[in-house]
């Protein structure tokens, strides 16, 4: 696992520690941990059974990661959230979910709170990895969209120190920020984002 600190900008008014498992290449070349891809982009078109593998990879990976994270940071107190989709989560079939699901069982084993209900989309954003997808309707990042488009549990939030998960993390995109930021709003005491993977920058 390696670390890096997101600076502050626009979207966000502090830096912050990341976290991330592995450099991310590009979907099947060599190397790339496409587990993430199948997880979160193929899930449209492949059961949930057929995802059990992928599954699995990504609640150990998460597991043993922010377990890391945790013992040396001394956050045992921590909530662990999930940055949420793109599309408001009606828009999903189960089985696009299972992202979050893996955090969440991970989470669970670890014993920590597990906070990755707390934020969902209720309004629709664009997709930024694939702006060109048919009905990729809702705004690009713009500064306060997670507050625009997000429900929230906000006991869930305030006084915590946080945990935000997501599964690729590309600087300059801007959605992690300003995710970040709105718990920050919401009071959090501290965040520290992991990702799977980070694109090179």
């Amino acid at each position: 696992m390696k670390n890096y600190t997101i600076n502050e900008n626009k979207y966000l008014d502090r830096s912050i520690a990341a976290f991330y498992n592995c450099d991310y290449l590009g979907y099947q070349k060599e190397g790339n941990p496409d587990f993430i891809n199948h997880l979160k982009n193929m899930s449209a078109v492949l059961t949930e059974i057929e995802l059990v593998e992928d599954f699995i990879k990504v609640a150990d990976t998460v597991m043993q990661d922010i377990k890391s994270i945790v013992e040396n940071n001394n956050y045992y107190d921590c909530s662990v959230c999930v940055i949420p989709r793109s599309k408001a989560e009606s828009h999903y079939k189960q089985s696009q979910l299972m992202f979050k699901k893996a955090v969440s069982s991970a989470v669970n084993k670890l014993g920590l709170k597990n906070a990755t209900e707390a934020i969902k989309r209720v309004k629709d954003t664009k997709t930024t990895h694939n702006w060109r997808l048919e009905n990729n309707t809702g705004n690009m990042p713009y500064v306060g969209i997670t507050k625009d488009t997000c429900s929230v549990d906000a006991n869930s939030i305030k006084g915590k120190n946080i945990i935000l998960v997501d599964d690729i993390y590309t600087e300059g995109v801007n959605v992690a920020e300003d995710c970040i930021k709105f718990l920050f709003d919401l009071g959090a005491k501290n965040v520290i984002l992991y990702t799977i993977a980070k694109t090179r920058g």
